[in-house]
């Protein structure tokens, strides 16, 4: 009986001990699940996290050490003159660069995975992770020359860079010997270097860029925009060694800049250097300064200074004076060259034709405070006669005979006092005084050349009208594909009749009989004007200005030209100093534009 109850009494044991075992068992398989239930909605949140909150900058990290995105340098435009020559050219260069982080970066795991292989130098785990790029900075200072101290200095402050430039400017040729080397870091960027084939003739119109490729003068700098083009870009991507893993992908494709051809005609523009450079060395002057102009078109044919630089060369950018485009950015008082003008206004007000006679007052008048007065007595004299022999006197009789208003209103109708329409950096529009100083000194010494500011420019564009039958082209320095539309602003038949009277400039009896060209009928005038004092109080008595303004041929004209003497040493007159000038470039550009005579050739005496 007792054996009975103890064999219920473990039976009961037994089944309690069982079910309290399964529960455990279940109790943990639940645990297990809901373990690998949160673990699996961790691991999708992370990748959530990863994937999709976190992707930008992860992705940005993990480029930021694959991946190196370089620029593609758009070619610059080429500048040509107007029969195809080039002025101003690109020719590629290379920029030799070093990323300082990736050569740290990898000179920390060269030195780690030495250090290792000293321990274990049999593991060719360890030498397969080696980097092989050469890490010498010495023989990278030698390659790219540059001092080995100074390189080490500019990596050492700028540890974590990612760009540094080694040199700048390099030819391609020396820039693949140094990547042939296998610099750790090291890489190049093709780039541009402008040249200059024709330098000195026309450096002040071209102007220059910077070492990156900028236009800082001239039409380089007013251009820029259009020569530039639009910079491309490329992804490279590399191992942790820098080596290119596949090819590079262009993510933006380059646009080059524009090409742009000038009225210029490069063989005039050398012709009119070169004998500006004469006269200039000749007559120890302190600068000279041509413009020739297309009086059909308005289209500048040639305009340059002496003394000039050579953009090619960065030495001579020290010469400030040297740079600027005199013919645009420099005014002046004209003297004698504004006669012509006086005179077409003086016809044009319908009070004096060619032939009025003017009486000269004994060579000399009192205006004001102060005596105008002729080189000689020339008793009396037509409006001819006054402007082949440039009386002072005579024009500024002409001048105070009619309202004060008429002389400088007509002077700022022909385009005085304004910028031309080539609207040069810098150009200067010159100076027409106000209305309020339009007073009897005032105009008569307008009249004559003084008392108001012109350019270059301006003359030229003043004698081109003249001679193109009164109608006014706007001035361009670009070759023009159409003729442009003119605009008529002194009557023909008055432009022609002072076209006329400047002929006579030229011929016996009038000041600039150097200005003559054989085979050609010439129209002129001379300008002989007295500086300005440093102290702005008086004129100078020993500082001059030599001009000469004038078109040919006369029967036909093609071209107007201007050429300025400053401070001429020695001999001084226009007629003796810049007419010349003229003769010499006028004779040859004609030439070589093949514009028909329209006088006999002289022929010479035979004794």
């Amino acid at each position: 009986m007792v054996d009975t109850r103890k064999k219920q009494t473990r039976k009961k044991q037994q089944s309690v001990t069982g079910k309290n075992a399964i529960h455990v068992e279940m109790w943990r398989f639940y645990l297990m699940w809901a373990v690998v239930l949160l673990v699996f909605v961790a691991l999708v949140g992370r990748a959530f996290y990863v994937q999709i909150v976190n992707h930008d900058f992860l992705q940005n990290k993990a480029n930021a050490n694959i991946l190196r995105t370089e620029k593609l340098k758009a070619m610059r435009g080429v500048i040509y003159d107007r029969h195809g020559v080039p002025l101003a050219i690109s020719t590629p260069v290379m920029k030799v660069v070093i990323d300082p982080r990736d050569y740290f970066d990898n000179k920390k795991l060269f030195e780690e995975i030495t250090a290792e292989l000293e321990k274990n130098p049999t593991s060719r785990k360890l030498q397969r992770q080696l980097p092989d790029k050469n890490l010498n900075l010495d023989e990278l200072a030698d390659a790219v020359g540059m001092d080995r101290q100074e390189l080490k200095n500019k990596m050492n402050e700028r540890p974590r860079s990612r760009y540094l430039v080694l040199q700048k400017e390099v030819p391609p040729q020396q820039a693949e010997l140094i990547l042939k080397r296998n610099f750790q870091g090291v890489y190049t960027e093709k780039n541009y270097k402008r040249y200059y084939p024709q330098p000195q003739p026309n450096a002040q119109i071209i102007g220059l860029t910077n070492s990156e490729g900028i236009g800082i003068e001239g039409l380089e700098m007013q251009l820029n925009t259009r020569l530039a083009g639009v910079d491309g870009e490329q992804q490279i991507v590399r191992d942790k060694k820098g080596n290119r893993v596949k090819d590079p992908e262009v993510v933006r494709e380059v646009e080059p800049g524009e090409n742009i051809t000038l009225s210029i005609d490069s063989r005039l523009q050398y012709i009119m250097y070169r004998e500006l450079t004469a006269a200039g060395v000749a007559n120890n002057a302190r600068s000279a300064t041509a413009i020739a102009v297309d009086v059909k078109t308005g289209e500048i044919l040639a305009m340059t200074s002496w003394p000039s630089y050579n953009p090619n060369d960065k030495k001579s950018l020290s010469n400030k004076d040297a740079m600027r485009n005199r013919g645009a950015v420099d005014s002046f008082e004209p003297g004698s060259t504004m006669k012509p003008m006086t005179v077409a206004m003086a016809l044009e007000s319908g009070k004096y034709s060619p032939n009025t006679v003017v009486n000269l007052s004994g060579g000399s008048m009192r205006v004001g405070n102060h005596t105008i007065r002729d080189t000689h007595n020339y008793g009396s004299l037509t409006l001819a006669g006054i402007i082949q022999k440039s009386s002072n006197v005579g024009v500024a009789k002409i001048a105070l005979s009619l309202p004060y208003a008429t002389l400088p209103t007509f002077y700022k109708r022909l385009g005085f006092g304004a910028r031309s329409a080539v609207k040069f950096p810098g150009e200067s529009a010159g100076l027409i005084l106000p209305p309020s100083k339009w007073n009897v000194s005032e105009v008569a010494t307008m009249s004559y050349g003084y008392g108001l500011n012109a350019t270059v420019l301006q003359l030229a564009d003043a004698y081109a009208m003249l001679a193109n039958k009164g109608v006014k082209m706007p001035l361009s320095l670009y070759k023009l594909e159409e003729q442009p539309k003119g605009e008529q602003i002194v009557d023909a038949k008055i432009a022609d009749q002072v076209l006329l009277m400047m002929e006579a400039v030229t011929l016996p009896g009038g000041t600039a009989r150097q200005a003559n060209i054989p085979g050609y009928r010439v129209a002129g005038k001379t300008g002989t004007a007295h500086k300005l004092r440093a102290d702005r109080k008086g004129y100078s008595q020993t500082e001059y200005r030599a001009l000469f303004a004038g078109v040919a041929p006369v029967s036909d004209p093609r071209l107007a030209m201007v050429v300025v003497v400053e401070n001429p040493t020695g001999q001084y007159y226009g007629g003796l100093v810049a007419a010349p000038v003229f003769a010499r470039v006028m004779q040859e550009s004609l030439r070589l534009m093949n514009v028909p005579l329209d006088k006999p050739l002289e022929t010479p005496n035979i004794q």
